[in-house]
């Protein structure tokens, strides 16, 4: 999976939230600061109730954070210019011209016909995301017909963070921090491992989607990570060794 894949991937659900306003098809300072306000109320409410919750058996009290109003308004605020930072970034410019003010879109609220436009927007950006990966698995089902690489059970490394990348004669051992994923295994070994693409050092990076290719030789494997930015990592190896993580691990 690509890096457009993904970045096309994060622009399927900016539409769920959204409610429609008629006073948002107009620019409105007035409108802005009343609906800012009554969000940031919403949030506060909410992040009392959070705090109020008993965590003891997960966290202990002295960690746990006390609700702070003023610090809570700061945060609202950060997450609205996040927001619209991402709303910015993400729409096309034909609809982001039709919005009279961004801010109001970060805070949910769009006129009829521009929550239609993201609607659509986000509907289109879906169905190419589910045909690129839908295309893979055809693909990966034709290639492996006669039985799938005996590593492909297992290869499974989603939110795993890479702690270390080294090289073993010609292999490359990848250890990981596996306490956010959904697997035991800490070591990866790639065997005979020539490296085509590698954007950046590994280490410190989260594991996030993979395809598995046949070759003459063996597997050409790409996996893409994230760690400020994305990056892609393509690689050919004979095939894939694994350690199992400690007990205590």
């Amino acid at each position: 999976m690509t890096k457009e894949w993904y970045e096309t991937m994060q622009k399927t659900d900016l539409h769920l939230l959204l409610k429609v306003s008629k006073k948002a098809e107009v620019f409105s300072e007035e409108y802005f600061q009343k609906l800012y306000n009554s969000e940031e109320k919403v949030w506060l409410q909410l992040q009392e109730d959070v705090s109020k919750v008993e965590f003891e058996d997960v966290v202990p009290d002295e960690v746990q954070a006390v609700f702070d109003p003023e610090q809570e308004k700061k945060n609202f605020k950060q997450v609205l210019q996040h927001n619209v930072r991402h709303l910015t970034k993400s729409l096309p410019d034909d609809i982001l011209h039709q919005v009279a003010d961004i801010r109001v879109l970060a805070l949910n609220r769009a006129s009829a016909d521009v929550k239609k436009q993201i609607t659509a927007y986000c509907k289109a950006n879906k169905q190419t995301v589910q045909s690129t990966a839908a295309a893979y698995w055809k693909e990966y089902k034709n290639n492996f017909k006669k039985g799938e690489p005996s590593f492909a059970e297992q290869f499974h490394f989603h939110d795993c963070k890479v702690v270390s990348s080294r090289r073993k004669g010609k292999d490359l051992v990848l250890t990981l921090d596996h306490s956010g994923g959904f697997t035991a295994i800490s070591e990866i070994t790639f065997k005979n491992c020539s490296i085509l693409k590698q954007d950046t050092p590994l280490h410190g990076a989260w594991w996030l989607y993979d395809e598995i290719y046949t070759t003459k030789d063996g597997y050409e494997i790409h996996v893409l990570l994230q760690k400020k930015q994305l990056i892609d990592f393509v690689m050919t190896v004979s095939d894939v060794m694994f350690k199992p993580a400690a007990a205590n691990e």
